[in-house]
């Protein structure tokens, strides 16, 4: 991401990030991901970190339906088609086969 955006890491870190402890998140803006755009998406695609590479996947939403839920309908990009019970089957099948990473979009 650093790269990408052509700053520093301290730039980047004051400019974007949300840091707890050791825990990095992007900052949001209207509910959304600092970066993300309604009309193009994600605006730093190529250089998102690891975890934005995963998302919308994210494994608390197998422990709690909230989760779930909450990431559903904050998520523009997420299948809104599935119900709970099979988005479950399919991405504790992800996870079994460590397949998680190649469905981010």
């Amino acid at each position: 991401m650093i790269k990408a955006l052509g700053l520093s890491r301290e730039e980047t870190r004051a400019r974007y990030w949300r840091v707890t402890g050791s825990v990095v998140q992007m900052q949001t803006r209207e509910g959304h991901c600092i970066f993300y755009d309604a009309q193009t998406g994600c605006t730093v695609h190529e250089g998102r970190p690891w975890r934005c590479r995963q998302w919308p996947l994210h494994p608390s939403m197998l422990a709690d339906e909230n989760n779930y839920r909450t990431i559903v309908e904050s998520c523009p990009g997420f299948k809104k088609g599935l119900n709970y019970e099979q988005f479950c089957r399919i991405f504790q099948a992800l996870l079994d086969h460590g397949d998680v990473g190649k469905c981010s979009g």
